[in-house]
């Protein structure tokens, strides 16, 4: 069995292997038609009103941004032969690495920026200074979309100590275990591990064939990622909720319900076909509360795959019912069959290291979800008094598929959806149809919370 835990190897050098969602997801950033770009990048945007006492918002931010590394030093570890180092920094170098990851725009929106920046190795922090806006942005094998808001949890309470003391050669006290270490997901399979593996892999086969929405193409080859947000305001999401207890439904079900509705809306199945939903499981909620990794800016979301058959008549409430039960808690082998059915997975998926151009076999024409309730929970600051106050923020991801990526969250009472979509897959008329559609889908569970 492999030691999971970090190791000083040698003086001010730490290492420890890639856990297997790291592993996973350093090949399907890979995208055949754009190796210098990074696919599944995960961003995390926050609005901030600076107090101006704080002075010159950037070099808060700079410190802010030091602090960080300080805490979870893993935000600045580099994968190299299947392994994960960490190098203790003298003041020196920690500037250099604050100069190479944190940067100054004076002039640029994010808008500017998404889905444009070539592939970089590092977790980076922008600030926009014409939008008061911070944006953080790093490979998905570095963390999730939940550990990126972890990360700016992290960096807008440090804005509230700018006179924090760090001792800089004892960082690495603070590396935090892996997912697999705190979970003991083992490396060595067993028959029952084995079965386990292979039973997630039969549930990507389908039975019929694939229902898909309908690309609208520029080009063959990618172009940037764009986006639409969209939220429901107060009242709305007032509605939505009573729609939910009045159907008796779970909300995140639910939406995700609607989101593969919308597919049967827009591309009229003519026979019976298949939506391998995805249900996005963040196995952060079986880490005990005690331990570092539970709020680390890692990755620790994996994918519970299941097949709704859908046809010409199916209803929202036809979706929900196969639906459900994928949401119920992931058993004992689940977890432990974690490592074992990503190595299967990866080389069913990447023989080559990259995702296939053009391939259509893994659902790619079928939009995912991804669903975080209410983020309160989790971005605890939304006012440090006399320091900063946060305005907005959402999240979002690139891709360079077919892909389409929908995440949803609940935000000082409202409901927010945002859409990340490559530009020359799907034009915008078809963007605002899906958008059009999926509320009309939802505006049925609306209509039952107003009875």
């Amino acid at each position: 069995m492999p030691i999971l835990t970090w190791n000083e190897t040698r003086p001010g050098r730490w290492e420890r292997p890639l856990s297997s969602l790291e592993k996973f997801n350093l090949i399907n950033r890979n995208v055949e038609k754009a190796l210098d770009r990074d696919n599944w990048v995960k961003t995390v945007v926050a609005k901030l009103q600076f107090d101006p006492s704080l002075g010159d918002p950037a070099d808060a931010l700079k410190n802010a941004w030091k602090q960080v590394r300080f805490h979870h030093p893993e935000v600045a570890a580099v994968p190299y032969n299947g392994q994960y180092i960490y190098r203790t920094s003298t003041a020196d170098q920690l500037d250099l690495w604050v100069s190479a990851t944190f940067v100054v725009e004076d002039d640029l929106t994010v808008d500017d920026l998404y889905g444009n920046i070539p592939r970089n190795e590092q977790m980076m922090c922008y600030f926009l200074r014409k939008t008061s806006e911070v944006m953080i942005r790093s490979p998905h094998y570095r963390l999730d979309a939940r550990g990126a808001i972890f990360c700016l949890d992290l960096l807008i309470k440090s804005l509230g100590k700018p006179n924090e003391k760090l001792e800089w050669g004892t960082c690495a006290k603070n590396l935090s275990h892996t997912v697999d270490e705190v979970l003991d997901i083992p490396y060595e399979y067993t028959p029952e591990i084995r079965k386990a593996a292979e039973a997630r892999l039969e549930d990507l086969k389908p039975k019929y064939p694939l229902i898909g929405l309908t690309p609208k193409m520029k080009s063959r080859m990618p172009g940037a990622t764009r986006r639409r947000l969209f939220k429901y305001t107060t009242p709305e999401l007032r509605e939505l909720s009573m729609g939910f207890k009045k159907l008796g439904w779970d909300g995140q079900v639910t939406i995700h319900a609607a989101l593969i509705t919308t597919c049967v809306v827009l591309s009229p199945p003519d026979q019976k076909r298949s939506y391998l939903a995805s249900y996005h499981s963040d196995l952060r909620r079986l880490i005990p509360e005690r331990s570092r990794t539970k709020k680390a800016p890692i990755v620790s979301t994996t994918i519970i795959n299941k097949e709704i058959v859908v046809s010409s008549s199916t209803l929202l409430k036809d979706v929900y019912a196969q639906l459900a039960h994928v949401y119920d808690d992931v058993d004992g082998n689940f977890v432990k069959s974690q490592a074992c059915y990503l190595e299967k997975l990866a080389a069913l998926l990447y023989p080559n290291g990259r995702e296939p151009f053009g391939s259509e076999v893994d659902g790619q024409l079928q939009p995912r979800l991804s669903s975080f309730g209410v983020v309160e929970d989790k971005l605890l600051v939304p006012k440090i008094d006399g320091v900063v106050e946060l305005k907005d923020f959402w999240v979002g991801v690139e891709t360079f598929t077919k892909k389409i990526m929908v995440h949803t969250w609940m935000y000082n009472n409202e409901g927010f959806f945002h859409v990340s979509y490559n530009e020359n897959f799907w034009d915008e008329a078809y963007m605002d149809r899906f958008v059009d559609t999926l509320n009309g889908v939802l505006m049925e569970v609306r209509i039952a919370g107003r009875a």
